[in-house]
């Protein structure tokens, strides 16, 4: 085995950034697990790495663990989130750590879920020295949907509209195709891959006609339709592919936008919905600003004035109702802006 220097790591952050660094680069088909980074150091070297594998194959520590040899001594693991202490697609990795007489693991954030927890415990009740909290922001900042999902019971919301640079979603009639760039439907289907549902209202069903696909950039979500009056045609694109259709009506529902929201994401998160794109229309988004529970917004602006048409949102409400975001990151997309804000916590 090859020791890889670290002459340049001197501390716990240095290497628990560099298993942050090693999670990232993880595939997003460890889904619905986190992405997750591994390293076994041995008197500050590196003996192994490694990160989460495809869903229902190894975790990160095991996959580090695979290249130690058994009689190794002196091992320390950094670890961007708590080792599995629970039987699932595969054996606990607190087991493994505890046979390989570990001395000390680091861990960046503790495992939120009610299955997995409980490994920082187990390998302390075993003699192993644990510390908690080292680079625990980053670590967070891997799997925000992760997080959300456990910690808040409701899957990651992110909110999406395209809009003229004068604030519009269509024109008078009811037309939109195409405000945006074809490199901004493209970013748009690839935001679809990676969430787990998308939801829109009736209308913009019935004014757009989507298909509401990937469009090949990966995997299609479930499709999520609020349709009070059970007016929807189904005969309809989304009913075409080969998505689930889930539909909400006033009956399970009930009146009130906020109470739709919180109704609607209980149930969602009871399907074990990790994270949900929200595509509009207006009054869709509206009603998820009013009630305070979004994540993050993607915003795309295309260069066009329409001078009057449907407008982006309704009205707000009230000051209480206006929400502190933090701008995360500007991107240019053929001629439009993709923006993204996410909520200030």
């Amino acid at each position: 085995m090859s020791l890889r220097s670290t002459s340049n790591f001197k501390t716990d952050k240095d290497f628990m950034l560099e298993a942050i660094k090693l999670a990232s680069q993880a595939n997003s088909d460890v889904y619905p697990n986190p992405k997750v980074g591994c390293l076994i150091v041995q008197n500050n070297k590196i003996l192994s790495q490694s990160n989460t594998s495809k869903y229902g194959s190894h975790h990160a520590e095991k996959n580090a663990l695979r290249s130690i040899d058994e009689h190794e001594k002196n091992l320390t693991m950094y670890v961007t989130m708590e080792p599995c202490h629970h039987y699932g697609k595969t054996p606990p990795c607190t087991d493994l750590i505890k046979y390989k007489q570990f001395d000390r693991v680091v861990i960046a954030e503790t495992d939120p879920s009610a299955t997995a927890g409980g490994g920082a415990e187990f390998l302390k009740e075993n003699n192993i020295k644990v510390d908690i909290g080292i680079c625990s922001k980053e670590a967070r900042e891997l799997n925000p949907k992760f997080y959300t999902f456990h910690e808040k019971k409701r899957p990651y919301v992110v909110l999406k509209y395209a809009s003229s640079l004068d604030g519009y979603i269509a024109l008078k009639n009811g037309k939109s195709k195409w405000i945006t760039s074809q490199e901004s439907r493209s970013s748009n289907h690839e935001a679809r891959s990676e969430c787990d549902a998308i939801l829109v209202g009736r209308k913009t069903v019935e004014m757009d006609n989507p298909n509401l696909t990937s469009h090949g950039k990966g995997k299609d979500p479930r499709i999520i339709i609020i349709d009070r009056d059970q007016k929807i045609d189904r005969k309809s694109n989304i009913f075409k592919g080969v998505q689930e259709v889930i539909t909400f009506d006033r009956k399970e529902i009930g009146e009130g936008e906020i109470n739709n929201v919180n109704y609607i994401l209980k149930r969602l998160y009871e399907m074990k919905i990790q994270s949900l794109l929200v595509e509009g229309g207006g009054f869709t988004i509206t009603s998820f600003l009013k009630s305070g529970i979004f994540d993050e917004i993607n915003a795309y602006i295309a260069p066009k004035f329409f001078g009057q048409g449907i407008p982006l949102f309704q009205d707000i409400g009230s000051l209480e109702n206006i929400h502190k975001l933090r701008l995360d990151r500007i991107k240019k997309l053929g001629n439009d802006i993709h923006i993204t804000y996410k909520r200030k916590n």
